[in-house]
């Protein structure tokens, strides 16, 4: 799902795009697993996707909480190489003789200030993570491949997956960094993920990207929600000897020892903004673990935002609803059995 759309006179040569002559004198980039549909591009599915129109004006239109950014100058716009400007996720991107951005009303939705109980926050994410995977399943024709490893967001979907009985295959991560094509070198120096995982042709590659950001365990984020609580989330991981969470939060200690400030509305627009992995190529990436509903759990009590942070027991939860056999996997430690290119 890259893309990079110049004018004319700074057409480039990508070795590995296929290149398209536009109507308005623009040249589209595509990498590989597009579709040419009457006036446009599409490349996805229901909940990650991009339709680019080519007539008469370009116009790049995606689901709403689009999972790539977009750069632009005045004579490029592309998803994969930094430009010197960046387009948010309520932007509008067009195209005639000039780049046109618009921005969406009332894009980003209000959080409730009613604090949500475990319980509540269990049913919201369930809901969510059941809905993207059922509403995926439901049009899938692809093989689907899982990661065998035992993070929480991993196991989380993967739980949710046998609650459906929704095919998949398992498969270990390689021992080295895997081969990444030209476009993936490309991504991969700005955008982590794409270095993690090895392109997989025709398939579906589930993840548990987006799950620190989207419930309630990234740390920073939590320490902003704490911090209009008069809580300090540094004191909270020093009661504890042991817990899920306990050594990945060292990489985020000294950012939060100081009070946040930020606002729950401009954390909102932050994770929205937080983007992670899109398709490459002939691989597909789903990741269930982002559902506008699941902004809701900004407004979890605190309780069940320190259980979450500490010990991930929110998404414990849903293992357990779905899958308990699967809460033996669970790594003791985040990230601890990660291959060392990660």
């Amino acid at each position: 799902m890259n893309f990079y759309c110049c004018s004319a006179q700074d057409n480039k040569n990508f070795s590995d795009l296929e290149a398209h002559l536009l109507p308005n004198k623009w040249t589209l980039y595509l990498d590989k697993g597009w579709t040419r549909v009457d006036n446009y591009f599409y490349k996805g599915f229901s909940t990650s996707w991009c339709k680019i129109y080519i007539d008469p004006t370009v116009r790049i239109e995606t689901n709403k909480l689009r999972d790539f950014p977009i750069y632009y100058n005045q004579s490029v716009v592309c998803n994969f190489q930094p430009l010197e400007n960046v387009v948010p996720v309520d932007g509008i991107v067009e195209l005639d003789e000039k780049v046109n951005i618009t921005y969406q009303k009332n894009f980003y939705p209000r959080i409730t200030h009613e604090l949500q109980t475990f319980k509540e926050c269990h049913e919201i994410l369930y809901d969510a993570v059941i809905e993207n995977v059922g509403t995926f399943a439901s049009a899938n024709k692809k093989p689907v491949l899982m990661p065998e490893q035992g993070g929480i967001d991993t196991l989380t979907v993967r739980s949710v997956f046998d609650f459906l009985h929704v095919p998949y295959k398992t498969f270990n991560m390689p021992e080295h960094s895997p081969p990444l094509s030209a476009i993936g070198e490309i991504i991969s120096k700005s955008h982590w993920g794409f270095k993690q995982v090895q392109e997989s042709d025709q398939s579906v590659i589930a993840t548990g990207f987006y799950g620190d950001e989207w419930i309630l365990r990234n740390p920073y984020y939590v320490h902003s929600i704490l911090s209009n609580r008069d809580i300090d989330i540094c004191e909270e991981f020093d009661k504890l000897e042991n817990c899920y969470m306990k050594q990945y939060f060292e990489n985020y200690r000294s950012k939060c020892q100081t009070p946040s400030g930020k606002t729950l509305d401009e954390l909102v627009t932050e994770i929205c903004n937080d983007f992670q992995i899109w398709h490459l190529n002939e691989t597909s990436f789903l990741s269930p673990l982002k559902h506008i509903t699941l902004l809701t759990l900004l407004s979890a009590d605190t309780e069940t935002i320190l259980g979450q942070v500490t010990n991930a027991e929110l998404s414990k939860s849903i293992i357990e609803k779905c899958n308990p056999s699967l809460l033996d996997q669970i790594d003791l430690v985040k990230n601890i059995k990660d291959p060392t290119y990660f």
